[in-house]
């Protein structure tokens, strides 16, 4: 498949197998590593597991058809680096992983990357086990000044990851300084089949086949996900119309999560106090997403971090070399992106989706194409999207080059040269709350 080819089905007789094995790569790969999205474990059955994370179905497929175009592989292995406060033997339990460690037995490893766990308590992010969750190790992978967040380092001291130590995301990224630390398993394999799930997204309005990526880097704090502040004030943490109660919660929490256990504890009930008071709603079920929403960490339609931030990680995939250090010129290993939009999630994703059914598949070595369609597939404007308007930007010719009018459509045989606008709104998405009213297609 070249980069300028989108392929898709969908339907009650999607011929699932059929599909994946229509879409792997020719070679003769001996690392394969299977990524999909494993963010946390469901908590909640508003927000069911079938609309969080890929389906074991589509996993299990891929795997069965990889053992048979490559039948004697050095190893394959299926892993993400979920959230450190994720439950991963809860996770593997929700989507059946003994069932799959069963059948494939010795031959596949299904890994949690996380170099280490965290433990939410009381409102704390602790420090919980660090089980170096990855046989390969982690590396550091260097973009320095071609790091997209370069143009906006001159901003380095506001950038945050929420709970995490602010030092520990500027020791990484800095003017002129800009580092990752990369699961070695993504860094050795020849072949990374990347398996997203469909869903939006707070802080990016969709996350797809881009946005799977953040899932590959060990180092959670080296995630920037917004810049303190106000659009006005250089910051995208806040619209500029966001209540300044939202803003002072903000920095009191970042004062005194680590440092004060009493304080934190008082700030946080007087919190829950004004929220109820003040009806602020931090749950988007359908009952709710409509009401006044917080909308802190960037959740919100100008965030100007996060795509920088999935950019730089979409070129680690494909130019860091196994050992680490700086981007070759040259592409080091082969990329597959197949979507997993049987069942999808909307409104305030990508940790509450609320269930769509849609039982369709996407596939595309561009990644940017795959975000393009369920951009259109959910009744949303790519154009409004920094995530995808930004694409001429990505400072890699093979992917930026592509048209989103002009990519090649394929489905079941047939081929359409119309790139987005040839394919159908499947259904209309309930954006999260900071998006609403800004992303979705007009009639």
């Amino acid at each position: 498949m070249t980069d300028d080819v989108l392929r898709w089905d969908m339907g009650p007789d999607l011929p699932l197998h059929d599909f994946i094995r229509s879409c792997l790569p020719d070679g003769s790969f001996q690392r394969i590593l299977l990524k999909p999205n494993w963010v946390k474990q469901a908590e909640s059955t508003d927000f069911p597991i079938e609309a969080l994370v890929t389906s074991s179905e589509v996993i299990e497929a891929v795997l069965d058809e990889c053992l048979k175009k490559y039948p004697n592989p050095e190893w394959i292995r299926v892993g993400d680096v979920p959230l450190q406060s994720c439950d991963f033997e809860l996770l593997s339990a929700q989507v059946g992983l003994g069932r799959l460690r069963t059948k494939y037995g010795t031959r596949v490893e299904f890994l949690d990357l996380r170099r280490e766990r965290w433990k939410l308590q009381g409102g704390f992010l602790e420090l919980g086990d660090a089980i170096g969750g990855d046989p390969a190790g982690y590396r550091e992978v260097v973009l320095d000044h071609q790091s997209l967040l370069e143009e906006v380092s001159h901003r380095a001291s506001t950038f945050r990851v929420s709970d995490y130590d602010p030092q520990d995301t500027t020791s990484s990224h800095r003017c002129g300084i800009h580092r990752y630390l990369i699961a070695g398993s993504v860094l050795d394999a020849d072949l990374v089949i990347n398996l997203p799930k469909m869903k939006t997204h707070q802080k990016s309005g969709i996350t797809g086949a881009l946005k799977n990526l953040v899932g590959i880097n060990g180092s959670k704090a080296c995630l920037v996900h917004h810049q303190v502040g106000f659009p006005s004030a250089g910051g995208d943490e806040f619209p500029d119309g966001a209540n300044r109660l939202f803003f002072w919660q903000a920095r009191l929490r970042e004062k005194f999560q680590k440092g004060s256990p009493f304080f934190f504890r008082a700030a946080k009930a007087i919190w829950e106090i004004l929220k109820r008071l003040c009806r602020i709603q931090t749950i988007g079920t359908r009952n709710n997403l409509e009401g006044n929403f917080y909308l802190g960490s960037g959740s919100w339609h100008g965030n100007d971090s996060v795509w920088r931030m999935v950019y730089d990680l979409n070129r680690i995939i494909r130019f860091a070399p196994r050992k680490g250090g700086a981007l070759s010129s040259e592409i080091q290993r082969t990329l597959i992106s197949i979507m997993d939009g049987l069942w999808a999630g909307e409104g305030n994703g990508p940790l509450q989706p609320i269930p769509v059914h849609l039982g369709v598949l996407l596939a595309s070595s561009n990644s940017f194409l795959i975000d393009l369609a369920i951009s259109k597939m959910m009744g949303f404007d790519y154009r409004k999207i920094r995530l995808l308007s930004s694409q001429s930007r990505y400072p890699d010719p093979h992917w930026a080059r592509v048209s989103p009018e002009n990519f090649r459509v394929e489905k079941r045989g047939k081929i359409d040269t119309h790139g987005v606008q040839s394919l159908p709104v499947l259904h209309r998405f309930i954006p999260p709350p900071g998006w609403r009213g800004h992303v979705e297609l007009t009639p």
